[in-house]
């Protein structure tokens, strides 16, 4: 009997949703992403959004608003995600030292034609060891760049 495989590949993600520094313009961008960024576009997720006052940088974590950001491709993707990993302290896949985790989720891109939904690795912050405490400030719009330019204004 003969058999036939069928190639399921899925297609290699290559692919971040960016929400805080890593956004273009911001600090983060500017030490990281500068150089070596491909495409960026305009995106959202699903999850709640603070503001880490004493860190001054954003944490996302699971919920059911909006989080808006862009979605980005950069060169060497395997190389510069690493650089991405210990800036975001990503150590591995369920490391409970985390402080956010690197995560495949579903990213709804808001530029084009139409919206579309695209794979893509978020780094949510790691809330079971990492608690979010009464000094963060919910950012209930779900857009840093709006909060920082009100926040600093």
């Amino acid at each position: 009997m003969l058999e036939t495989k069928v190639n399921m590949e899925v297609e290699e993600v290559k692919n971040v949703f960016v929400y805080g520094s890593l956004m273009n313009n911001f600090f983060n961008y500017e030490r990281y992403l500068r150089d070596i960024i491909l495409d960026r576009k305009k995106a959202r997720v699903k999850g709640k959004l603070y503001h880490l006052a004493k860190r001054g940088y954003p944490a996302l974590v699971d919920g059911k608003d909006f989080v808006y950001g862009e979605l980005i491709s950069f060169k060497n993707f395997k190389e510069n995600l690493k650089i991405l990993d210990k800036m975001e302290g990503y150590i591995r896949e369920n490391d409970s030292s985390n402080e956010y985790n690197r995560i495949l989720t579903d990213v709804e891109v808001l530029e084009g034609e139409s919206a579309r939904i695209q794979k893509a690795y978020v780094y949510k912050y790691n809330d079971k060891n990492n608690k979010i405490d009464e000094n963060d400030i919910y950012v209930h719009h779900g857009d840093w760049r709006k909060f920082m330019i009100q926040y600093i204004s």
